[in-house]
C-alpha cells in the first residue's frame, strides 16, 4: 500500500544522528565540495543542491569524472569538459567553462576555499564488493584523509550511499543479487569507510542514505521508483532521482528538509535553471522529464 509521503528526514533520522551543521553556524551559508562521478553530475547535483538549499550553501565546487572510482579520480582528475559540462550554462564571462576544480588535490588544498562538508560518491559497485571496498579504504587513508585533515580540519565527510541499479545484473553486477541484497552490500561498504576514518583519523564522517531512500520508494511506490532512474541505462539518476538525492543530502547536512517547498512546476524547474548538464540526449530524444508536484510532495 502506498503511503502519502516518503519523508526523507525520517530516512536520515533512522541513524539517530544530529545534523552536521548547527543552525547558528549556517546563517551565512556553508561551503561544500563534491568528489565523484556521473551519479553526481547527471542533472548537476552540485548546482541543484545549491539552489535547493536556498542560501544555506554559500559556495560549492567539485572534481567529477564519469565512470570512475574515487581511487581513479584521485589520479586522473576532472573529466567534466569531456563528459558534459561544456554547455551554455557552464560558460563563464572569461570564455572558459565552469567544469569544477581540475584535480582532487587542488580542490581540497585551495587557499580560497575552506570546506565545511566534503561529499564523496564512490562507483556504485565499489562498496558492494570486499576487494574494491578494501582498495578504497587504503586510498581513503593514504591519499584523501591527509588532504582533508590538513587543509580542512573541521570538515565533515559525507559518503553518498548510491542506489542499487533498477535492472538486476546489468553492468556486470550479476553477483550482487537482488535490489535489496545489492543495496545492503553498498550500505555495509559505506559504513566500513566511515569506520576506517573513525578508527584512524580525527575526521568526522557519515552517510547520506540515498540508496536507502530509493529502496523505501521501491517498496512503497514501485512505479515512482522506476522513474528515479535514467530510462535508457537504468542506473543513473533521472531528474526525479536527483531531486530525491538532493533532499537526502540536505537532510544529512542540516537535519531538516530543504527550506522552501517547490509547490508549482515553475518552482521545480527553477531548481535546475543553471544546471550545466541535464539528462543526456539519447536516441534522438532530448526531452527531460522533471518531477511533477505530486512526486515532489511524496519525495520531500
Amino acid at each position: 500500500m502506498k503511503s502519502s509521503s516518503l519523508n526523507t528526514q525520517d530516512v536520515n533520522n533512522a541513524g539517530k544522528e544530529s545534523p552536521i551543521i548547527d543552525p547558528y553556524d549556517y546563517q551565512n551559508g556553508i561551503n561544500v565540495a563534491f568528489l565523484g562521478n556521473s551519479i553526481l553530475y547527471f542533472n548537476d547535483t552540485p548546482r541543484f543542491l545549491f539552489n535547493l538549499s536556498n542560501k544555506k550553501i554559500r559556495h560549492q565546487n567539485s572534481c567529477l569524472r564519469g565512470g570512475t572510482t574515487l581511487t581513479e579520480l584521485y589520479t586522473l582528475g576532472n573529466g567534466m569538459k569531456r563528459h558534459g559540462f561544456a554547455t551554455d550554462n557552464a560558460l563563464m564571462k572569461s570564455g572558459d567553462y565552469d567544469v569544477g576544480s581540475p584535480t582532487v588535490q587542488e580542490l581540497l588544498q585551495s587557499n580560497n576555499d575552506k570546506w565545511d562538508v566534503v561529499v564523496m560518491n564512490e562507483h556504485t559497485q565499489g562498496p558492494a564488493r570486499q576487494s574494491t571496498r578494501a582498495e578504497f579504504q587504503s586510498t581513503l587513508l593514504e591519499q584523501y584523509a591527509p588532504l582533508i585533515s590538513t587543509n580542512n580540519p573541521t570538515a565533515t565527510v559525507i559518503f553518498v550511499e548510491t542506489a542499487a541499479y533498477r535492472l538486476q545484473g546489468i553492468n556486470n553486477s550479476q553477483d550482487l543479487g537482488t535490489t535489496e541484497q545489492f543495496q545492503q552490500s553498498i550500505r555495509e561498504g559505506i559504513q566500513s569507510y566511515i569506520q576506517v576514518l573513525h578508527d584512524n583519523t580525527s575526521i568526522s564522517a557519515r552517510m547520506a542514505p540515498v540508496g536507502t531512500a530509493f529502496l523505501h520508494v521501491h517498496n512503497d511506490n514501485h512505479e515512482l521508483w522506476e522513474k528515479l532512474f535514467d530510462p535508457w541505462d537504468n542506473f543513473h539518476p533521472s531528474p526525479t532521482g536527483t531531486f530525491l538525492q538532493g533532499c537526502v543530502l540536505h537532510c544529512t547536512m542540516f537535519g531538516a528538509p530543504p527550506p522552501t517547498f517547490p509547490g508549482i512546476k515553475e518552482e521545480i524547474a527553477a531548481l535546475w535553471k543553471d544546471a550545466r548538464m541535464m539528462h543526456p540526449k539519447k536516441k534522438g530524444d532530448d526531452r527531460v522529464s522533471l518531477p511533477n508536484v505530486s512526486e515532489v510532495e511524496y519525495l520531500w
